[in-house]
């Protein structure tokens, strides 16, 4: 089982939600800087890494030169520590030639790096990403949150979606 924050999804709706209620599973969780638990072999979650790769290049050229009315450029990343795997949020993207780096935004469980510490890391560990679009009001991207959402009721996944204006029909 490998785990998956939901943090990046939960602080960007702050700018963007209505306020009512969400799962507690969910919520709680990400409230909590913890994880909804899913393995990275599930169909939805190969999916949502799938759609993110595909994607990815676009993303990176777009959080380069940020279009107005777009904020909050993160990517997920996959961090190993011995046989642990784990899969953080980072802000603030940097290019150093080959690597990448950013901040992390989400409390580890794995003891080699820390929340707010630089992380560098090569494009290949990046399994999903999102940005905030002002505008529309919407988060794009985040393709794994959506894989995650596939654990809840249906109608508290629709809630989620509008509140944070995911996009997990596509």
């Amino acid at each position: 089982m490998r785990r998956h924050s939901v943090l990046a999804a939960v602080l960007m709706g702050f700018i963007i939600a209505p306020a009512f209620a969400l799962s507690q599973s969910f919520t709680d969780k990400a409230k909590k800087d913890s994880a909804v638990e899913m393995s990275d072999e599930e169909p939805a979650m190969q999916k949502a890494m799938e759609r993110a790769r595909t994607s990815l290049d676009d993303f990176l050229r777009k959080a380069g030169a940020p279009p107005p009315d777009t904020d909050y450029y993160s990517v997920k990343v996959r961090v190993r520590e011995g046989e642990s795997l784990e899969y953080l949020w980072l802000s603030n993207l940097k290019t150093q030639g080959e690597l990448w780096s950013g901040r992390i935004d989400n409390v580890p469980m794995i003891r080699s790096v820390k929340k707010g510490q630089s992380y560098s890391f090569a494009k290949s560990e990046i399994v999903d990403w999102t940005y905030i679009d002002k505008s529309q009001k919407k988060v794009v991207g985040n393709f794994t949150t959506c894989a995650l959402l596939t654990k809840e009721p249906p109608d508290v996944a629709q809630k989620i979606q509008k509140q944070y204006g995911l996009d997990c029909d596509r």
